[in-house]
């Protein structure tokens, strides 16, 4: 048994999705006890002393779940940055052999030891920093093994720490170097029942330059009558009708955005999809953002991811992708909670996300009483414990 005495609690509550005005009803309450018992929270009750082992926090909070990454990756692409900060564009540095396909050369080279080893970092990272569970990818593999030694790589990060590490494949990412677009297509369906292993959440990139709607359209149905879940990197660099086709084919999430119109928005509003965006990746690139407001006004559901990957946005801090979100998305604080927590759980498909009796101990303890000082001050980090499945790690006194 374990007792958290909480001065201030905010936290989502209701069912996932929460969907439009939904996504800034939350629960708050002050001077309360949070009762965790072998791994889910028992009690909330108006807080009394007692003799049992209790936490002293000044807020508490669920965890926070990242929606979006590209967890495992190895290596770096500093020149990368380098190249961009120069004038050159992500889809100029693409076309000359970098981008996705640098990190395609890194990760067949490397071991899957060095993998682990590589990302375990990170996960330590995004641990101390409030994160409970975050959604890895495939993807620089494009190739059957690479892409299996990814997932093994997940797998096994799973069984050696403590943050949840959700997988996608991501097969479709890129075309690879002198490959057939329709033949690499049609060679990835071939390997979905080994896959199934490991997953059963696919995702493609759906835009200008990778994989149009009329290439894939087809592989998803395939893969969807295998009983595969479906994701999409959608109209990030131009609305190519990526986000429609989600729609259309029930996808849990379309994922970036950026270039959506007001039809689109209509539609996601209207639908089960999730829209999950990603504002580091905009900052990190110097594009557009997406169009958060309007999605959430309109009556959609919104998740958030970092996006963390090498090349794209090398950003985990989710105070900062908080900060992000209400300078940039627009988002109040109350609709960046819900989307960071709650509603990146439900994309995930997993029982995280809020603080309520039944629910996993995932939550998160900061050492101050105001939410907005998390994105405020993002270069503080205001973590001062961390609970994932009733598991604590305290990192100072509170």
């Amino acid at each position: 048994m374990l007792r958290i005495h909480a001065e201030h609690l905010i936290s989502p509550s209701g069912q996932a999705p929460k969907k439009g005005n939904e996504m800034k009803k939350i629960f708050e309450a002050f001077d309360v006890d949070i009762i965790l018992n072998k791994g889910k929270i028992v009690d909330i009750k108006k807080h009394k002393t007692t003799d049992d082992f209790t936490i002293k926090a000044k807020l508490v909070t669920p965890a926070f779940v990242d929606a979006h990454t590209h967890i495992p990756f190895f290596g770096s692409r500093a020149k990368e940055f380098y190249l961009r900060a120069r004038g050159k564009s992500y889809s100029e540095i693409f076309a000359n052999g970098g981008g996705i396909h640098s990190s395609v050369r890194m990760l067949r080279n490397a071991t899957i030891d060095e993998i682990v080893k590589q990302n375990l970092k990170y996960l330590s990272l995004f641990k101390r920093h409030g994160i409970a569970a975050v959604e890895g990818k495939s993807g620089y593999g494009l190739e059957k093994f690479s892409e299996l030694k990814q997932l093994k790589a997940m797998k096994i990060l799973n069984e050696i720490q403590d943050v949840k590490v959700i997988p996608t494949f991501l097969g479709l990412h890129a075309i690879p170097i002198d490959a057939n677009k329709k033949d690499y297509i049609d060679e990835v369906k071939k390997w979905l029942d080994d896959i199934k292993e490991f997953t059963d959440t696919i995702d493609v990139f759906c835009d200008k330059g990778v994989f149009l709607p009329q290439d894939i359209e087809e592989f998803f149905e395939f893969a969807k009558n295998k009983g595969f879940k479906i994701r999409f990197h959608a109209d990030e660099i131009e609305n190519v009708g990526a986000a429609k086709l989600a729609i259309k084919l029930g996808a849990i999430s379309a994922d970036h955005l950026l270039k959506i119109n007001d039809d689109d928005i209509s539609q996601i509003a209207n639908s089960n999809t999730v829209a999950t965006l990603m504002p580091g990746t905009s900052f990190y690139l110097g594009e557009d953002f997406a169009p958060a407001r309007k999605l959430i006004d309109n009556g959609a559901a919104v998740s958030i991811g970092s996006d963390f990957n090498p090349g794209s946005c090398p950003i985990f801090n989710p105070a900062f992708i908080f900060h992000l979100a209400l300078r940039f998305l627009k988002m109040e604080p109350e609709e960046i909670l819900t989307a960071y927590t709650l509603n990146s759980s439900y994309v995930l498909g997993i029982e995280n996300g809020k603080i309520e009796p039944g629910y996993k101990c995932d939550i998160a303890i900061w050492n101050t009483n105001e939410l907005l000082d998390i994105p405020y001050m993002f270069d503080q980090n205001f973590l001062s414990a961390i609970i994932i499945n009733g598991k604590v790690t305290i990192y100072e006194s509170i």
